[in-house]
């Protein structure tokens, strides 16, 4: 993949695991490490819940590959915290494409 397309540069955020003060298993929400990604906001669409407007908009992300990137992790760029809905490997495996819905951030 070539890198002038991934202009993005991106914090990875997700569960982090670790131990407290009496060796329990924790997990907190921290950052991963920053990437640099493509981003393409092909739609949006606004709805209705609990009696005010809402935004949802849904964005395409292309990446390098990586084994550790899941459903559930966020890409926070300028701002703006995206969802990973779905992670689609390329059949080269050089490239992510990560399927993207906008939330608000943790």
């Amino acid at each position: 993949m070539r890198a002038g397309p991934l202009r993005h540069c991106c914090m990875r955020r997700g569960y982090i695991e670790g131990k407290d003060a009496l060796g329990q298993p924790t997990k907190t929400w921290g950052d991963l490490g920053k990437l640099w990604a493509e981003i393409n906001i092909p739609s949006g669409r606004m709805y209705e819940a609990a009696s005010q407007m809402q935004v949802q908009v849904s964005a395409e992300i292309n990446i390098r590959y990586r084994k550790d990137v899941v459903a559930g992790q966020h890409l926070v760029h300028d701002g703006i915290s995206y969802e990973i809905v779905a992670p689609l490997a390329t059949n080269q495996r050089d490239m992510l494409k990560l399927m993207c819905k906008t939330v608000k951030p943790k």
